[in-house]
């Protein structure tokens, strides 16, 4: 897949849609990644875009992860989505700030959206076709002011807006891909033999949690870590800088908009009821949380990891 630069704000998805087998080589991508990162890997005959993973957990039992190209698909569009949206922003600003703005810009953008949307037709993948239309929203609310677009273009947002329903979140964090498994291993491994224990998990829900997929209904992380000032109390605070840390480090990388239902959807208390009120408690933060300086240790832990 070409990358999307400021002077080729949609390349990405030039080569994703437009590029003969664009997709299908997309996919393939996937799959062979997997297969050549793990010894124990297999595809299902069920669902031809998922493929499993085999591994073993500290006391030697197999877990099975399933592997989902259409959960990857849709975590990757988003990102491209949002670089897609930056770079035309970024280059639509130097025109728009010199005396004589050059249209050819909004025109250039304008044509391969539309080729771009046309073509998402032929793809089985709905993401794809939400994504086109995404940027295109995007591209019109922004700049309609300042270019006058076309009928065809008019047409295809009308059209969407009438037939299209409201896309569901994941309510689950995103790991970054570079040592993604080794990484969430050792934070899952830290927090659950730490004395006391930070959580009650197994390995397998802690991964889907900061893997992007979603968890069962009786699902969920038990955060364990006690208020310092008074042990009946959990300490919501502490898990609050534990993930804003992981945000900054750059390991967790999902929309921060989502942050605080994510939190709430994820965790639990030591009874089974999930979390509630994050947003207040990220307001709330205390100068020195409970067992911060252990929370401090596990994290530059986290950085040695190579």
């Amino acid at each position: 897949m070409f990358k999307s630069s400021e002077d080729k704000s949609l390349a990405f998805f030039e080569s994703l849609i437009l590029t003969p087998n664009g997709i299908n080589e997309f996919r393939d991508v996937f799959f062979r990644s997997i297969e050549e990162a793990f010894t124990s890997t297999s595809r299902s005959d069920e669902d031809v875009d998922v493929i499993s993973v085999i591994e073993w957990d500290e006391y030697n039992n197999p877990i099975t992860l399933h592997n989902s190209f259409k959960d990857f698909l849709k975590e990757r569009l988003a990102r491209e989505i949002k670089l897609s949206k930056g770079f035309i922003e970024s280059r639509a600003s130097k025109i728009l700030s010199g005396i004589n703005p050059n249209k050819i810009f909004f025109q250039f953008t304008e044509s391969i959206l539309i080729d771009l949307n046309k073509k998402s037709n032929t793809i089985d993948y709905l993401e794809v076709k939400v994504a086109v239309i995404d940027i295109m929203q995007f591209y019109y609310s922004k700049y309609h002011k300042y270019y006058t677009f076309s009928t065809e273009y008019l047409d295809t947002l009308s059209v969407y807006r009438k037939t299209t329903k409201k896309v569901k979140t994941t309510l689950s964090f995103n790991w970054r891909e570079n040592n993604k498994r080794k990484e969430i291993e050792y934070l899952y491994n830290s927090l659950i033999n730490s004395s006391p224990p930070f959580i009650n998990s197994s390995l397998e829900t802690f991964t889907k949690a900061f893997t992007y997929k979603k968890l069962e209904q009786d699902e969920a992380i038990k955060w364990l870590c006690k208020s310092v000032k008074n042990k009946k109390v959990t300490s919501k605070v502490t898990l609050v800088v534990l993930l804003e840390s992981l945000f900054e480090k750059g390991c967790i990388i999902s929309d921060l908009n989502d942050f605080n239902k994510t939190v709430e959807n994820l965790f639990c208390l030591p009874n089974g009821v999930k979390l509630k009120d994050i947003k207040n408690t990220k307001q709330e933060k205390s100068k020195n949380p409970s067992r911060i300086l252990e929370i401090q240790h596990i994290l530059d832990g986290l950085s040695k990891i190579a």
